[in-house]
């Protein structure tokens, strides 16, 4: 039995067009940027998997009623949730969910009303509604819901401490069967018997007897009895806390090494991969404690070593935020892992994983996650900000939340227009960089480095930085547009990305095989250079196959540059002597001689023989820039950042006409 949908109307920023998630059965992971509605959505389904709880820890306010453009509050919210692949068990026990026929398959509704009472205060009316009929549900139905929820905020000291309510005794409620907990009890029994009849502890007894005696005098008589706990299994259950077993050697000698290892039969060489020998001192020996640990072979050999050992593990105080983390989730899941009842289903809702951990210990959660669900049937929905983690998952398990004028909109990639090919190429190409697109408000795909480096540069000169806008420049290193685009793009009743965004790309015209006007690479070396058939050619030839092909795909949503961005920035004449100068440091004696094809007369006054109009200028920068495009990119936007410095509105450096378009396009 897993969820199958979730909807929810009228819920905090969650307005009354509402939205639907169609879940998965396993992991659910639902991204966006910040206050679009992620939280909203996670404590949505806190509200309804906990109403069979009778301490329940989220309840619907006044305030939790959505407030929309213009300040008008909802009067109503609803959070429906539906259920697939019941099990005979599950629909006798969740019978007023179904629709008495279809079995498999049940309904959870949930209605909350706003009201005002008879003092004019706001109140909220809950109704519980089970099935396509609206069952009447009492709560005792919803008691076989295990939940889970683990908050962005999470306190591992708090939660872990000792209580009968923790998550370790959970799992050891779990655990424990009838003569686990008679034994237990037995152990405790004894344990209390020695405590109690210790001389320290029975001389503080007697302290305490004589003085109430003193007190009460004869009349009432009262005497107290000192023990460790009450030997109950919950006394035990209650007690329990986690120590963090920290990387700690033991250092003993050769001899007294060689001692202990004779009462269990063993030599030195049965334990070697536990074992460092001193390098000034080879009879000095450290034994790794917590290796051996993780050893069940050597499990009393464990004990008696650690018993001579000092601070082998300490208070998880200690710890990082991060391991905390990692020991919160562990022990959290653990106690969903282990909750024994066939009838319940089981989901997880957690915040931000991510949080206090690096880039390798969120990929070694996230597939503890992963095998948590295969291995345990826990459905699980996580929120989170982390490229590393979208990076990692599965495409199918990914939900982008968006939000615009207020309306949220849910795109569940495996409802794309991508097919199996496009999403293994997307999941090829969606590497940590890439994947920060799905928590932008707007994207801008580019072909590789150049661009990528210069856009920031444009933003500026056009007065439209990328970080006031949410503008995420994505760098492909290539043309394969098609499996991104295909995540932007309305098909039928295929779900898409509902932000703007647009391809710049270069149309790379005169490179068809069958093209009359091809440009042929040998043509295109500087000191051999036509530049009056490159001319002609360009005004000429095709646009490549790959460019027709991505404009037909989305016409509106590409900028295509005539040939390639060089010659575009090259072709506007009043950016060639910044141009040149960048050219400089990179083929000084081509930035030279363009210079001096630039002059229409020598010094003396005569005409210079050499002299080129811009266009075939254009051509020459073109060319000459084809071999350092990414170092002359770099070196151009520091020009540009350095001249925007200085001299603010009065520096001259025009962006071309089509990446203007594409910032014009995102920002409409």
């Amino acid at each position: 039995m897993y969820i199958d949908k979730i909807a929810i109307k009228g819920y905090r920023s969650i307005g009354s067009s509402g939205i639907e998630i169609d879940c998965n059965k396993g992991l659910n992971i639902i991204i966006g940027e910040n206050n679009s509605g992620k939280t909203a959505i996670i404590d949505a389904l806190r509200t309804a998997l906990s109403i069979g709880d009778y301490k329940r820890g989220i309840y619907v306010k006044p305030s939790d009623f959505h407030i929309n453009l213009f300040g008008e509050q909802s009067k109503t919210i609803n959070i429906d949730l539906y259920f697939s692949d019941l099990t005979m068990q599950e629909a006798t026990a969740f019978f007023l969910l179904t629709d008495g026929t279809d079995t498999t398959k049940a309904e959870l509704h949930l209605e909350y009303t706003l009201y005002l009472d008879k003092n004019g205060k706001q109140k909220v009316r809950e109704e519980v509604k089970g099935g396509p009929n609206n069952n009447p549900v009492p709560r005792e139905t919803l008691e076989n819901i295990s939940l889970l929820y683990l908050g962005a905020i999470r306190n591992a000291e708090t939660d872990l401490r000792p209580a009968k309510t923790s998550q370790i005794a959970g799992i050891l409620y779990s655990v424990a069967n009838e003569t686990d907990r008679k034994r237990i009890e037995d152990m405790l029994v004894k344990t209390n018997h020695s405590i109690a009849t210790d001389s320290a502890v029975k001389k503080t007894e007697e302290i305490i007897n004589r003085n109430l005696l003193n007190i009460e005098k004869d009349e009432m008589n009262e005497q107290v009895h000192i023990s460790l706990i009450d030997p109950q299994f919950d006394s035990v259950a209650t007690a329990l806390k986690i120590d963090y077993v920290s990387e700690r050697y033991l250092k003993i000698t050769k001899e007294e090494l060689k001692a202990i290892l004779d009462e269990f039969s063993l030599t030195e060489d049965d334990i070697k991969e536990f074992i460092i020998t001193g390098r000034n001192d080879p009879n000095k020996k450290f034994v790794n404690l917590k290796k051996l640990y993780g050893n069940i072979t050597y499990t009393k050999l464990y004990d008696r070593l650690s018993s001579i050992a000092q601070n082998i593990s300490h208070d998880i105080s200690l710890n990082g935020l991060g391991y905390n983390n990692l020991l919160h989730m562990a022990t959290s899941l653990g106690d969903l892992q282990e909750n024994p009842s066939d009838e319940e289903i089981r989901v997880l809702l957690i915040e931000e994983p991510e949080a206090h951990l690096h880039p390798q210990l969120l990929e070694l959660l996230f597939d503890f996650f992963r095998k948590a669900n295969s291995d345990s049937k826990i459905q699980i929905f996580m929120t989170s900000h982390s490229p590393s983690l979208v990076a990692k998952a599965d495409l199918d398990d990914i939900h982008i939340i968006t939000s615009k004028l207020g309306k949220k909109t849910i795109t569940s990639i495996k409802n794309s227009s991508l097919d199996v090919d496009l999403k293994d190429d997307l999941k090829r190409y969606l590497d940590v960089t890439k994947s920060q697109m799905l928590f932008a408000k707007r994207v801008i795909f580019v072909e590789g480095i150049s661009e990528a480096l210069l856009l920031n540069s444009f933003a500026k000169l056009l007065k439209k930085p990328l970080d006031k806008y949410s503008i995420e420049v994505v760098s492909l290193g290539g043309v394969a547009f098609e499996p991104f685009a295909k995540l932007f793009i309305k098909e039928n009743e295929h779900s898409c990305l509902n932000i703007p965004w647009v391809i710049i790309s270069d149309d790379d015209r005169c490179t068809n095989n069958e093209d009359t006007y091809k440009i042929k690479n040998e043509t295109l070396v500087y000191s051999s250079l036509n530049v009056t058939e490159i001319i002609q050619h360009i005004s000429n030839g095709e646009i490549s196959h790959r460019a027709k092909k991505l404009v037909i795909f989305c016409p509106n949503n590409v900028k295509l540059a005539t040939k390639t961005l060089e010659y575009e920035l090259a072709k506007i004449e009043g950016n060639i002597p910044i141009l040149l100068k960048v050219l400089q440091s990179h083929h000084p004696d081509i930035a030279n001689d363009i210079r001096n094809r630039m002059k229409q007369t020598n010094d003396d006054g005569s005409t210079n023989p050499i002299f080129e109009t811009a266009d075939k200028i254009a051509v020459r920068l073109w060319v000459a820039i084809r071999d350092c495009k990414g170092a002359f990119a770099q070196d151009l936007s520091r020009e540009i950042e350095n001249g925007i410095s200085k001299e603010g509105d009065d520096f001259k450096f025009e962006v071309p006409q089509y990446i203007k378009e594409a910032f014009s396009e995102i920002l409409k």
